[in-house]
């Protein structure tokens, strides 16, 4: 990381609160490389194994996570990031203290303008009070089609791939119903599979992150209402046996035969 000018101006004032993964990581170093942050916060996660039904649904979920392992670290791993603007603070955020007393006030002394966040968990009622059409969310989904968690992998899962993408949204106290900031759908290319569809999704998402932000910074930014309020997506549902299909649905080629039935959207 490179040293820049002291981050003084509340239009130079960009918190990141974020999770510890690759891609957050990752995300972390995308908005870095085009705009000096005041602090990046990082929320620890511990997501125990959901029980397998069988051998097979077990084999599937090791699978799945082995691949996406290694797609994120030849993806987002540190080879893939570029010179940042700065050096900011770092914070973390113990397990399960995402609101707490001592969280706000770690925020509130970073006296942030802007402040992105993604792939944390649901923030409260008094953090946004404190920082009303602030806060914005990256989702990596189509809140109108899918809401909540995994929503990368869910339009996989149910043949909808014309439904993958990412948005940018205000945070309000609903789950990925705030206006949206800014939104797209994804390319695809011939030889896509289950982890470069969802990485894709990621990436696209960040840039969205970068075009808000620089809106921001501008004074042109412009939001959506966000009217139609899609599939609530939860963690509990993302279970082995959802996974198994989308192996069974890679490993037998109708996840190809899928994509070739998108018209002219191939890379």
């Amino acid at each position: 990381m490179t040293a820049t000018r002291p981050v003084s101006d509340e239009r130079d004032r960009i918190l990141v609160i974020t999770g510890e993964d690759l891609r957050h990581q990752y995300f972390v170093n995308q908005l870095n490389a085009r705009f000096p942050l005041v602090g990046v916060m990082m929320e620890a996660a511990d997501y125990p194994e959901p029980t397998a039904q069988s051998a097979e649904e077990k084999m599937a979920w090791n699978w799945f996570f082995d691949r996406r392992n290694t797609f994120e670290e030849q993806a987002f791993g540190p080879e893939n990031r570029t010179p940042t603007r700065n050096n900011p603070a770092l914070a973390s955020i113990p397990q399960g203290t995402l609101n707490a007393p001592q969280t706000l006030k770690v925020i509130q002394n970073f006296r942030p303008g802007f402040i992105a966040v993604f792939g944390t968990g649901l923030l409260d009622r008094q953090l946004l009070r404190l920082y009303p059409r602030r806060i914005f969310n990256l989702h990596i989904g189509l809140p109108g089609h899918y809401r909540g968690s995994a929503c990368n992998f869910w339009p996989v899962h149910d043949n909808q791939l014309d439904k993958l993408g990412a948005s940018v949204h205000l945070t309000d106290p609903g789950i990925d119903k705030g206006e949206i900031a800014a939104q797209s759908t994804i390319e695809f290319r011939e030889d896509d599979d289950e982890q470069t569809l969802a990485g894709r999704v990621i990436t696209t998402g960040i840039e969205l992150m970068i075009s808000t932000i620089q809106h921001w910074k501008g004074e042109t930014l412009s939001f959506t209402p966000s009217d139609k309020i899609g599939k609530l997506c939860l963690r509990k549902d993302f279970t082995p046996g959802a996974v198994l299909r989308v192996r069974r649905m890679v490993e037998s080629g109708e996840l190809k035969r899928q994509l070739a039935l998108i018209p002219g959207r191939i890379l």
